[in-house]
């Protein structure tokens, strides 16, 4: 795609453009956002500017907003860069606790495109990416928590070199870009870890993937902190756990986010205030952890009807949905759409090997990726669902509309399946309010 003229001056013409770039592109490498970064002057963070990075399977997003909260009530004014973004693309670039407006992200993508090498171009993410760095700068934040688009190595985050590398899960996805084995993913989130790393906090890896991080650790002096090992907690009871080590902070409140990333994001900060010397109060970590949030991440969207949100896209984000919503055992269906590349199979076997959904409500998801409808009724009738528990559906939201019609009394509807999936359900549900305000 060449450069040509610029977008006009708003989000619809920019949203437009960047979707001509296609997010689903995937080219890695960092030679092309190091060279419009050190043209746009945000290959560099200043010295006394922190760096997080994120990289890992799942969990990632989750660990980047515990933390970036955490850091926020310390006072300290945090970047955070997460994707995908779900309702609308401003989720994925936040400064001091807020989303970026859209003057922000006008000014940012101007910025970038003023950069633009047509012998040299830009994916949707990289382009996105120095957007987000352009943001952070602008606006003096102290400390960076970015969230991995793919792998690490060669994703367009690692331009910038991690003081703190946080890897919370490995697992078998995009093996096809990745590697086939553990191994070689292992290899390939571990690439956020550098000479400036001074730490890295896992979580609790396979044995595989846990010796090649903590050899490339070792290689770059950096400290290796693994839950389970020298990371540990104790869960209390449903709604509170302790810090045991590396320091002891007791009677923690269980996040709304995941409680198996609260330990990483808790580590990481308290890393900060070891070795950089930032204020961060035991107060602040217990604030942060309460108010943490993030888009589509065991979301309730809905108290009447009872519905809940969740993005687990491929097995071990089923198996932790799984296993949360099996501490509540309670009448339950699911809309389920997926896309085509992801392990539909196995995905969907975590739920079915627990029997959690009464009803499935499964649906085809738009664009080359989106698998249709029948696949995943197919994968269901495999696994053992009888066909009268499963009505398939073309749209997110013909399944959606359906599922809640058919909801009995009591009971909770799950979301699941992709990101896609929990868009095209959302947005389902603000084009059906503002319908019904334009009647009123």
């Amino acid at each position: 795609m060449t450069k040509g003229s610029m977008p006009a001056p708003s989000i619809a013409a920019w949203q437009e453009y960047l979707n001509k770039l296609n997010p689903n592109v995937i080219k890695l490498g960092l030679e092309r956002a190091q060279l419009a970064a050190a043209r746009l002057g945000v290959d560099k963070v200043s010295d006394d500017v922190r760096v997080v990075t994120v990289a890992g399977t799942n969990g990632k997003g989750s660990c980047a907003a515990m933390l970036a909260a955490i850091l926020e009530n310390a006072g300290y004014r945090t970047g955070l860069y997460t994707s995908p973004h779900i309702r609308s693309f401003n989720e994925r670039i936040v400064y001091g606790g807020v989303m970026a407006s859209d003057d922000d992200l006008i000014e940012a993508f101007e910025a970038v495109y003023e950069v633009l090498d047509e012998e040299c171009p830009l994916t949707f993410f990289e382009f996105t990416t120095l957007a987000a760095l352009y943001i952070f700068k602008n606006h003096l934040c102290n400390v960076l928590v970015l969230e991995v688009g793919l792998g690490g190595r060669l994703d367009a985050v690692n331009i910038l070199d991690a003081d703190i590398a946080l890897i919370p899960s490995i697992g078998l996805d995009h093996c096809q870009i990745l590697g086939s084995t553990l191994k070689e993913i292992a290899i390939e989130k571990a690439g956020i870890i550098k000479d400036r790393t001074v730490a890295v906090v896992t979580g609790e890896l396979p044995e595989v993937c846990r010796n090649e991080i903590g050899a490339i650790a070792a290689r770059h002096q950096a400290a290796l902190h693994v839950v389970g090992r020298n990371l540990k907690i104790r869960v209390t009871d449903d709604t509170h756990f302790d810090m045991r080590a590396p320091i002891e902070i007791l009677n923690l409140e269980v996040p709304s986010l995941p409680l198996i990333n609260a330990p990483l994001s808790v580590t990481a900060a308290l890393l900060l205030r070891l070795v950089f010397k930032f204020d961060i109060s035991d107060g602040a970590i217990r604030a942060g952890l309460i108010n943490a949030h993030l888009p589509g991440r065991l979301e309730r969207i809905s108290r009447d009807p009872d519905v809940l949100l969740d993005v687990a896209h491929n097995p071990p984000a089923a198996h932790y949905l799984a296993e949360r919503l099996n501490l509540n055992p309670r009448p339950r269906n699911a809309v389920i759409g997926m896309l085509k590349d992801k392990d539909i199979r196995s995905t969907l076997k975590e739920f079915t090997d627990l029997d959690l959904f009464e009803h499935y409500f499964v649906c085809s998801l738009p664009g080359e990726r989106g698998a249709e409808s029948v696949v995943i009724e197919e994968t269901l009738l495999a696994l053992g669902i009888p066909r009268y528990r499963i009505a398939s559906f073309d749209t997110a939201a013909q399944a959606y509309r359906a599922a809640l019609s058919e909801l009995p009394v009591d009971s909770e509807l799950v979301v699941a399946g992709s990101f896609v999936t929990a868009e095209e359900v959302l947005k389902s549900i603000d084009d059906g309010q503002a319908w019904q305000a334009a009647e009123q």
